[in-house]
């Protein structure tokens, strides 16, 4: 099934080379040599290339250090290898890599690339493409289950996180809530540990006003607006889930922002459909939300790609040129954020369908779902005990 996949995606991109009459193409992102190849690394400082060219091989140009390894990969690729970095003249991954394409004319590589490739590549005809990112958008049925899986647990890790708080709780509690799912895949042999990363998280009030801040150590769970993440890569392919928490009886307040969020994503939800431009489904909740007088109070787009990478394109964003198209897997999640109160935000994962989406996260995302009015002695006890140990 792997080579299957591998071998379909190297066709289209054979495919779109001849479009462009690139005589090869090079590609040298981590997530994008795995998207062809399959092979899990770590480049640390050392480049690593894939050169594709009609009717050859794939040439995948990589440290010593890493040669044999690359030899084991699914697909049939040649390997050359470059001693080091740095290395001496004639050894470098310049050298092998120059040697390599000197045959071929017009160059076709990433646009997201490194300053210092890019620079000893000058004397060639280099043209930068998206063409990989643009491949990348449109999941296969193969993809598609894979990010399927990885949602379950997403969902899955949501519930630990919503069942297990508590008014008080450390925020260090809920980091420990993705261990039991690690230890399930390692169990099914469901686990790389490379392209594998776990995130359950549940940012409190009012540290949730600012998505990208971490909270102290010795910070406590409050009432809440608290912002619950799941954020999952699992054997290469994310998926996403949040929700918004409360730990006890919500203000009017903190009622009503909550109710705009949710009108926001129904707006936005609404729009989703193959042949929507992104940038109206952005439209359609950052104008409700900006015409409801938080227009301070937004601080990023509705949503974003998932696939590879939890952020990838297409992008819900005003200024967008991407469009919708069925088999895309997005998020959507219109955010209010409010400094000294906190963040008002749900996420999922989304797949567009033939005639519109479906949620893969499906998790509850009703206040009445979200409202945690019972004090949990159990937990709490439990949570004391761990917060002793750690002495915070």
């Amino acid at each position: 099934m792997v080579l299957e996949e591998l071998t379909e995606r190297l066709k289209n991109v054979y495919r779109e080379m001849e479009k462009e009459k690139f005589d090869c193409f090079i590609v040298s992102s981590e997530e994008n040599i795995w998207y062809l190849t399959n092979i899990t690394y770590k480049p640390e400082e050392r480049p690593f290339f894939i050169v594709i060219a009609p009717n050859e091989k794939p040439t995948l140009i990589v440290p010593k250090l890493e040669e044999e390894h690359m030899k084991k990969g699914v697909l049939d690729c040649e390997v050359r290898a470059y001693w080091e970095y740095p290395a001496p003249e004639g050894e470098r991954w310049h050298d092998i890599l120059l040697d390599h394409i000197k045959k071929y004319h017009r160059i076709g590589i990433e646009t997201h690339v490194r300053a210092d490739i890019l620079h000893m590549l000058d004397s060639k005809e280099i043209i930068q493409s998206p063409l990989i990112d643009e491949l990348r958008k449109i999941k296969s049925p193969y993809e598609i289950n894979k990010i399927r899986f990885s949602s379950y647990y997403a969902v899955k890790a949501m519930e630990k996180i919503v069942n297990s708080a508590y008014l008080g709780q450390s925020v260090l509690e809920p980091f420990t809530l993705s261990r039991p799912i690690q230890q399930e895949l390692i169990k099914r042999k469901e686990y790389d540990p490379i392209t594998t990363s776990l995130l359950t998280v549940l940012w409190p009030a009012p540290i949730s006003a600012m998505p990208h801040a971490i909270p102290n150590l010795n910070d406590k769970i409050p009432l809440g607006p608290n912002i619950a993440m799941s954020y999952f890569r699992i054997n290469g392919y994310a998926s996403e889930c949040e929700r918004t928490l409360f730990l006890g009886v919500p203000t009017q307040d903190d009622i009503d922002h909550f109710r705009h969020m949710m009108t926001a994503r129904r707006l936005a939800l609404n729009t989703v459909k193959p042949g929507v431009r992104t940038a109206d489904v952005d439209y359609a909740a950052k104008n409700y939300l900006v015409q409801k007088g938080y227009k301070e109070n937004l601080l990023h787009r509705t949503g974003h790609g998932i696939g590879l990478g939890n952020h990838e394109a297409p992008f819900m964003a005003e200024g967008s040129d991407d469009v919708l198209q069925e088999n895309m897997v997005i998020s959507i999640e219109p955010g209010i954020y409010l400094p000294g109160v906190g963040g008002f935000r749900h996420s999922d994962t989304i797949l567009i369908t033939k005639n519109g989406y479906e949620i893969l996260t499906p998790y509850p995302v009703e206040l009445k779902n979200l409202k945690i009015k019972k004090p949990r002695l159990l937990k709490k006890l439990k949570g004391k005990m761990i917060q002793k140990a750690l002495n915070l």
